[in-house]
């Protein structure tokens, strides 16, 4: 059987470190959500042929 070891923390530690993850985890979000809003803001190639008609 394999050993592993765990590390025993407090309530409050543990809520700080998944406080810490989910701000890394909307920061990561609202950075890729920023990406796709301007890559759609930008004309795309089918947009352009109906512009130039």
């Amino acid at each position: 059987m394999e050993n592993t070891e765990y590390i025993i923390s407090s309530i409050e530690e543990y809520f700080d470190i998944l406080d810490r993850e989910n701000k890394k985890r909307s920061e990561l979000v609202a950075k890729s959500l920023v990406k796709y809003l301007q890559k759609s803001k930008a004309v795309n190639k089918f947009e352009a042929i109906q512009i130039a008609k």
